[in-house]
Formats: C-alpha cells, structure tokens, sequence
C-alpha cells in the first residue's frame, strides 16, 4: 500500500512540475529571412566602363546581429530570438548593394571579383538603422544608411559622393515577414534613388 502511494505521488509530482516548468511545451520554430530588394531600374544602355569595391559595411552595434530588432516604445528595443538574418545582414545588405550597383549600369566590374580589372571607386556604407516600429497600431519598417564614394586617381582616393538615405514603410502587421517585404520595398526606392543620385554625380 505505501508503494502504490508513493507512485501515486511520484506520478502526481512529475505532472506538476511538467505544468509548471514546461517540460512538455513546444517553442516555436526558429526562422530565417533574406533581405531581397526588387529590380533596379538600367539607367544606361551599355554599363559605364568603371570598376568599384565596396570595402567597407559598418553597421552599428545595435543592429549588427542576426536576431530582428523592434521598437516597441520610444527608448524600448526587443530582439527577437526565433526570427532572424539567414546569413550577417553586413554580408546580405553588401551582395544587394553591389547587385543594384552592376543592374543599374553605373559600373561595369566588381572588381573584388574580377581582380584583374583595374579600380576607380571605392564605396564604403555604414547602415545606421534597421528595425521594425511597433510603437503604434500602424507598424512600419524602418531602415537608413549613408553611401560614401571615393575615386581612385593616382592611387589617391578622394571623396566625390557623399549621402544619406532613409526610408520608413508602413506595413500590414507587427510580424517578421511583412517586415521583411517592408524592408525589401525601402531598400528599392533607396537603391533606386542613390543609383540615380551617381549617375548625376560620376563622371
């Protein structure tokens, strides 16, 4: 009889404490995103016969790792562990920097990939803000960069462009995904408008 009621307790026990501590909870599945802005609009019929490196990402501190970050109230920030960056957001945004800058036809070589072509920009961006505004009802992505160009003459690089460029977009829900498309959308009209702004401004 003593058996069966510490049994009985031991089973008891096991069962408040699953409830209690969540043994037998399930977490939610870890997801990762791209940032995969849409098509850059060809400003020439044939790429200007110039090379480029972007040599230098920064992005700053606070949004620098993988996890998303939101603002939810005005001096509030929350990563998010289940929802993040698939690859650095350093490396995404450089490979979709450097796709809009070759689709454009602003340049005509990468010259981090073609080493035998000789350079005559040098690109360096430093992303200062990237994060989902949830401090409303009406969520919005927000993300701002500044773009800096040197030329290369003489073996000297000397700054010829130098920009700013923000965007804020209005999204449909306080959840990762639409972030992400909002991000995507902000990213075009940025690449669109720094594009347009060095096809003014390079000679």
């Amino acid at each position: 009889m003593k058996a069966l009621i510490r049994f009985i307790l031991f089973t008891g026990l096991l069962f408040f404490l699953s409830q209690c501590f969540g043994v037998s909870k399930t977490f939610p599945e870890k997801r990762f995103y791209l940032i995969e802005p849409g098509e850059t609009k060809q400003l020439f019929p044939a790429a200007k016969p110039r090379t480029f490196i972007v040599r230098k990402v920064f992005i700053s501190q606070k949004f620098e790792g993988k996890e998303f970050v939101y603002r939810k109230e005005n001096a509030v920030y929350e990563s998010d562990f289940y929802n993040g960056f698939f690859i650095p957001p350093s490396h995404n945004f450089k490979e979709e920097l450097v796709r809009s800058l070759l689709k454009s036809g602003n340049f005509e070589w990468d010259a981090s990939i073609h080493t035998r072509v000789n350079i005559t920009h040098y690109i360096e961006l430093n992303l200062t803000q990237m994060y989902g505004d949830f401090r409303t009802k009406e969520p919005k992505a927000v993300i701002e960069f500044e773009v800096v160009v040197y030329e290369d003459k003489d073996s000297v690089s000397t700054p010829v462009f130098r920009k700013t460029y923000k965007q804020i977009q209005s999204i449909e829900k306080k959840e990762p995904e639409a972030l992400v498309l909002g991000w995507n959308l902000g990213l075009t009209n940025a690449f669109n408008e720094l594009n347009a702004d060095l096809s003014n401004k390079l000679k």
